[in-house]
C-alpha cells in the first residue's frame, strides 16, 4: 500500500500533483498522523462519500471501537476528557441529539441575517490593518475576524472575549510552542465558558450559549459538561477552517494568473461558486478526524482490523478526475461542485453557511478596497502553517494597492 508523506513546506505549498498522483496509483493509501499514528487513508471520491455514510463499520467515537477514550489514546487528562463528549467525537445518538440543538444558528438563512454584522467586523479589521501598516493578512483579517464572528453567535459576554479571542489564536498561529501554550490553558477556558453559563441562567440574553443553557430537547437539558464540551468545539472549530480558506484562497486568487480580476468583477451569486472552488481547490481541511473500524473488515479491498484508525483525505477526494473535469485547474465558474471539503454524511460541518459567507465578504472587501491588490514578495517563499491536516498560511504579507 502507498505511503505518503503529508507535511513539510514543498507538500502544503502545492499539494495537487502529489494528491492526484497518490490517487491515480489506488483508493487507499497510508500515513503517519500526529498523535494517532500510522493510519489507513480513503483517497478517491466515491470512496470517501461511502466510508463517512458507513456508520454501522466505522465509529467516530474510538470507545465504539475497543479503545478506552473517544480520541483512541490510552491516557487523556481530566481536562480533556471532559471535552471529548462533543459533536465530532460522538456517534450517534447523541451525535444527533448535539446537533439538533445547534444546528438552527447554522442554516443559510440565519447566516444570511448575520452577513450585514459580518461585513461591518470585516470592513473595522481591514480600517485597523490600513491605519496600523499591518500589511499580514493572517493577523489582519483571517484569524480575527472569524474569531469575532463566533464570539458574536454565540452571546460571549464582552469582558470575556479578549482573552478568549488570544488564547484560541494559539490552536491556529502555526506555532508548536503557541499551540502547547493553548492547550495548558485548557483548564482556564473550562472556568471562563463555565462563568459564561452562569451569566446566561441568571438572565437569557441573545447567543447560542443562553440558548443551550435553556434548551430542552426530547432527551432532556443538555448536562453542563456536555454544554461545555459543544461549546468550545464550536469556538474551536468555528474558526479555524475559515481562516485557513481565507488565506489559502487569497494566495491562490493572487497566485492564479487572471484570478483575482475576475473575481473583482463578479456579482454575489458568481463569487458565491468562486469561493466553492476555492475551498474545493485548496482544501484548508485536508482530510477528517480518524474513523475506528468497529470490528475486522474490508475497506476498498483493503482489510482493517478492529480499532484501526481510518482518514478520508478529502484533499485528494477533490481532486479525483471522476467527479471533477479537469481537477487540476482552478475553475472559478465551476459547476456542479460535489467538493468534499465540508466532509460527508452525518458529520458534514456545522458551520460551512458561516465560514462561507465570511470568505465571500472577506473577497468583495478586499477587491473593493484595493482593487490591485498582490503579494508583497515572493508568494513561494512564504511560510505555511505546520500543523497536520490543515492548509493555511502563516502569513500574509499584502501590497494594498488601490
Amino acid at each position: 500500500m502507498t505511503f505518503l508523506k503529508l507535511s513539510g513546506q514543498a507538500f502544503h505549498r502545492a499539494p495537487h500533483a502529489y494528491l492526484a498522483g497518490a490517487l491515480a496509483a489506488g483508493s487507499v493509501a497510508e500515513t503517519n498522523a500526529m498523535i494517532v499514528g500510522r493510519v489507513t487513508l480513503v483517497l478517491s471520491h466515491a470512496g470517501i462519500a461511502s466510508f463517512l455514510k458507513d456508520t454501522e463499520r466505522f465509529a467516530v467515537d474510538a470507545r465504539n471501537a475497543g479503545h478506552k477514550s473517544a480520541f483512541g489514546m490510552s491516557f487523556l487528562p481530566k481536562s480533556l476528557k471532559v471535552l471529548a463528549e462533543n459533536l465530532l467525537t460522538l456517534d450517534e445518538p447523541d451525535h444527533t441529539r448535539l446537533r439538533r440543538l445547534s444546528d438552527a444558528p447554522f442554516r443559510r438563512t440565519s447566516i444570511d441575517g448575520l452577513r450585514p454584522a459580518i461585513a461591518a467586523q470585516c470592513s473595522a479589521l481591514l480600517d485597523t490593518m490600513a491605519a496600523d501598516g499591518n500589511t499580514d493578512l493572517v493577523t489582519g483579517l483571517c484569524r480575527p475576524l472569524p474569531l469575532q464572528v463566533i464570539c458574536d453567535l454565540l452571546g460571549v459576554s464582552p469582558a470575556r472575549r479578549a482573552e478568549l479571542i488570544r488564547v484560541f489564536n494559539g490552536f491556529t498561529s502555526g506555532s508548536v510552542l503557541a499551540v502547547l501554550q493553548a492547550l495548558m490553558k485548557t483548564g482556564w477556558i473550562q472556568r471562563e465558558f463555565r462563568a459564561e453559563f452562569e451569566l446566561a441562567r441568571r438572565e437569557a440574553r441573545p447567543g447560542l450559549i443562553s440558548d443551550l443553557v435553556h434548551a430542552e430537547c426530547d432527551e432532556g437539558r443538555l448536562s453542563e459538561d456536555e454544554l461545555l464540551a459543544m461549546v468550545f468545539v464550536l469556538f474551536a472549530a468555528g474558526h479555524e477552517t475559515t481562516t485557513h480558506l481565507i488565506s489559502s484562497g487569497v494566495w491562490t486568487m493572487l497566485t492564479t494568473p487572471g484570478a483575482r480580476d475576475r473575481i473583482a468583477a463578479m456579482d454575489d451569486d458568481a463569487r458565491a461558486v468562486a469561493v466553492d472552488e476555492l475551498m474545493r481547490f485548496c482544501s484548508p481541511v485536508q482530510m477528517t478526524k480518524p474513523r475506528y473500524a468497529r470490528a475486522d473488515t474490508d475497506l476498498l479491498g483493503v482489510p482493517v482490523q478492529r480499532g484501526k484508525p481510518v482518514m478520508a483525505l478529502l484533499a485528494a477526494g477533490n481532486l479525483d478526475p471522476a467527479v471533477f473535469d479537469d481537477p487540476l485547474t482552478l475553475d472559478l465558474a465551476r459547476r456542479p461542485n460535489r467538493h468534499l471539503g465540508w466532509g460527508w454524511g452525518p458529520h458534514l460541518c456545522l458551520g460551512l453557511h458561516l465560514a462561507t459567507a465570511e470568505a465571500e465578504i472577506a473577497l468583495q472587501q478586499l477587491l473593493a478596497r484595493w482593487p490591485g491588490l498582490a503579494i508583497d514578495g515572493d508568494p513561494m517563499a512564504l511560510p505555511w502553517g505546520k500543523r497536520f491536516g490543515t492548509r493555511g498560511l502563516a502569513w500574509l504579507p499584502l501590497q494594498m494597492k488601490t
